[in-house]
């Protein structure tokens, strides 16, 4: 359903700029609006659309600590945390009853991550739109796995 979402946006985005070669005045400046509107959904919904189909959220433990890369295929940049510095994962509790929280779980949105850990002060998510009891197994077996070493 995103990849005919995205290809219907693509047929809206050519019309609106074949209507802009032939418009002049207000309609002219309406039209460059709106196509910069276009423009910033056409790029966030390419990026999930890549995401789906060709990204990886990669999770490697060892006995020094964890990196975590959201990739498309080999592209992506690793962030490394000392396991030392590393509180308890815990699954991200969602309230039902707010607006943005849900939002942030649909299938149109790269983010919903599932998970978070504390880092030296600051917070970071992982699992990215994991079911609650998935995210739990994950957070027991990524804590499992820094203990182990």
């Amino acid at each position: 359903m995103l990849e005919v979402w995205f290809i219907a946006w693509c047929g809206v985005g050519a019309a609106t700029g074949l209507e802009l070669a032939g418009a002049s005045g207000g309609d002219r400046t309406f039209l460059i609006i709106f196509l910069s509107f276009w423009a910033f959904f056409f790029f966030r919904v390419l990026k999930v659309v890549l995401w789906r189909r060709i990204g990886r959220e990669m999770i490697r433990v060892t006995a020094e600590g964890m990196s975590v890369k959201n990739g498309f295929k080999d592209f992506g940049k690793a962030r490394f945390f000392i396991k030392e510095n590393i509180k308890k994962m815990e699954v991200i509790r969602r309230d039902p009853t707010h607006f943005i929280q849900n939002l942030d779980q649909s299938f149109w949105i790269m983010g919903g991550d599932s998970i978070q850990f504390t880092y030296m002060r600051g917070r970071f998510v992982l699992g990215k739109q994991l079911q609650e009891k998935d995210a739990a197994q994950l957070a027991k077996l990524i804590d499992k796995a820094l203990r182990k070493f």
